[in-house]
């Protein structure tokens, strides 16, 4: 058999191999620092409205859903159910017009 057939089982030095291990508290704080990934489903006409944002803003896309997410959370919060399906039934006529004459009926 020759020398070139022989299967490379480990590249590096003899140092790392006999590093001791991170302990479970690096190893914790380095998942921490792990960007979770997100997966977002939407409408071509949504991606539409988040790159007119994107523009608008000069923000990331993802700052941008958060924000929406965050929104979308406290004012279910602060409306309850009722008011907050009326808002959002006003939101999806999609007419600005309409939307901003019903949010003047609200106190802030």
């Amino acid at each position: 058999m020759s020398k070139d057939k022989l299967p490379r089982l480990f590249d590096g030095s003899i140092n790392e191999l006999t590093r001791p291990s991170k302990s479970k508290k690096e190893k914790t704080a380095d998942l921490k620092k792990d960007k979770m990934q997100k997966t977002l489903y939407i409408t071509k006409d949504m991606n539409r409205k988040l790159i007119e944002l994107y523009g608008e803003e000069g923000r990331r896309q993802s700052i941008i859903v958060e924000d929406a997410v965050n929104l979308y959370y406290y004012l279910k919060q602060a409306l309850g159910e009722k008011k907050f399906e009326e808002l959002m039934s006003a939101v999806k006529r999609e007419d600005p017009e309409f939307l901003r004459d019903y949010l003047s009926r609200f106190k802030l």
